[in-house]
């Protein structure tokens, strides 16, 4: 039978919608909670993280589930094409391929943008880095408290399960952070320091287990339906809501015409952030700012070479701060025989420099309600353009990689620094914004509560105001525990 009436809907089951549920339910425990997912449920463990499979083929077999209703498979990279990115370049149709991948057709090439959607019960809790490094102090929301979204931010690394140093006993790393410590740690606080990169993984006998979203979720799981469910290959065609007031969902089988309603005291949207955008406009809510300030990180991809006795396995990271505006990631690398060069001697260290783009209101979402997509809603497409100020970082970024290489060992022979098309880090954020005040230029408030409605919050990357070089994950997380905990106090206020 299916469900009439829930106290909250979650629309979309990644690390935001979880991180919603398990606080709602911390502090209000009798809260009937729906969650939708529009994909299958692709693992017996619900959200469990798909880098945990061993067997190759199984894991990509799933991956492919994991795209939900769209699922075009993608042919492998060949030699061709992988020789042509580490000389720099990239075959542009390779970024418009449909399925896993959403660009636009921008011209000239330099202005696409690579997009990934997920859909499977977990969404990219299941896939993601499992990176969980803190923003800095200029990339956090400024009219949030400082310690306010410190204290959501300890919630947050407690929710995904954040380990600080999961490779404790790693000399080669230890050695090489060391070196790059004399560079980059004078001047900044110890918080600040090169150090281990955080990590939502647990390490074992058989290497590191990876959080999803089971563990975010934790005993909920378990829940009897009637307490908490996660309706599966479930799409939220529309929000029906009135006066400011959301009254219930329109839920639909993809690919069905049928429908059906779900009343719902407060519903959630924490599909992504480009989803996100896509439901409330489909629902008739369309505030000035959505879609807007589309936003992410450009990575400069770097390969180095260290020359060690004992193979390096740690991920390690140089924080951005005020002065400093990268996050680097430094990382072993696997490299095949056919893509090893032959002047390649040492251990390869893959390297991302994380670099920030500007807030730009023209970088957008678009929705065509002339097409739908196969959940039913208005197709999505993308408008980006970078800035010179955007071209000037990288250029900087370019100089701050190849010099971290030569501090760690040297640049990679027979590979070139490279700028991966905008939306390659997948941490797209902007386009539910929250700002201070309801002045247009913002979708919700501080608590992530649409502006003009009493009971929709939205969730996830697209709620981050701010310019950021920082994995977004653990900031999401924190920022959505405010509008959880905001949610149960008022119905305990009116219980």
């Amino acid at each position: 039978m299916r469900q009439e009436s829930t106290d909250v809907v979650i629309v979309g089951s990644g690390p935001t919608g979880s991180a919603y549920a398990r606080i709602i339910r911390r502090d209000w425990p009798e809260a009937r909670i729906l969650m939708v997912e529009a994909g299958p449920q692709i693992l017996p463990q619900t959200g469990a993280h798909l880098d945990n499979i061993v067997d190759l083929k199984e894991r990509a077999a799933l991956e492919m589930q994991a795209q939900g209703g769209d699922r075009t498979p993608r042919t492998p990279m060949s030699k061709e094409e992988w020789e042509a990115r580490r000389a720099g370049g990239f075959d542009a149709s390779y970024l418009r391929r449909s399925g896993l991948f959403i660009a636009n057709e921008a011209d000239p090439v330099e202005n696409l943008f690579a997009g990934f959607s997920a859909a499977n019960v977990g969404g990219m809790g299941t896939k993601w880095s499992t990176g969980t490094p803190t923003p800095s102090q200029v990339e956090r929301v400024p009219f949030i408290p400082a310690d306010e979204l410190a204290a959501a931010i300890v919630v947050a690394q407690g929710l995904l399960g954040t380990n600080t140093n999961p490779h404790p006993n790693d000399q080669t790393a230890i050695a090489m952070r060391e070196k790059l410590g004399a560079t980059f740690n004078p001047g900044r606080s110890p918080d600040r320091f090169v150090q281990p990169m955080p990590l939502a993984a647990t390490p074992g006998p058989n290497g590191l287990r990876y959080h999803g979203t089971d563990v975010v979720l934790g005993p909920m799981v378990d829940e009897p339906a009637d307490s908490f469910q996660i309706l599966a290959e479930t799409a939220c065609r529309r929000i029906v809501h009135e006066g400011g007031q959301v009254t219930g969902v329109e839920l639909c089988k993809p690919g069905e015409d049928e429908t059906w309603f779900v009343a719902a005291g407060t519903v959630i949207v924490a599909c992504d952030a480009l989803h996100s955008p896509q439901l409330l406009y489909a629902s008739g809510i369309r505030p000035a700012a959505l879609g807007r300030y589309l936003n992410d990180h450009f990575i400069i991809s770097q390969m180095a070479e260290m020359q060690n006795e004992v193979p390096m396995q740690a991920m390690s990271w140089i924080p951005p701060t005020n002065d400093f505006p990268f996050t680097v990631t430094i990382h072993p690398t696997n490299l095949t025989s056919m893509t090893r060069p032959d002047g390649l001697t040492g251990q390869a260290v893959g390297m991302g420099v994380f670099c920030p783009s500007d807030l730009n209101p023209d970088n957008r979402v678009l929705f065509d309600e002339t097409r739908c997509d196969w959940m039913g809603l208005p197709a999505i497409s993308i408008q980006w353009r970078e800035s010179e100020a955007d071209k000037a970082r990288q250029e900087y970024a370019k100089a701050t990689a190849r010099s971290i290489a030569e501090i760690i060992g040297r640049a990679a022979p027979g590979f070139t620094t490279f700028v991966q098309p905008v939306g390659s880090s997948l941490h797209y954020q902007g386009t539910m914004r929250m700002g201070e005040t309801d002045d247009g230029s913002s979708v919700c408030d501080r608590n992530s509560r649409v502006w003009g409605f009493e009971n929709l919050y939205v969730a996830g990357n697209g709620v981050i105001p701010t310019m950021t070089a920082t994995n977004p994950t653990l900031y999401s997380v924190a920022l959505a525990t405010f509008g959880a905990r905001k949610i149960a106090s008022e119905k305990r206020a009116a219980a």
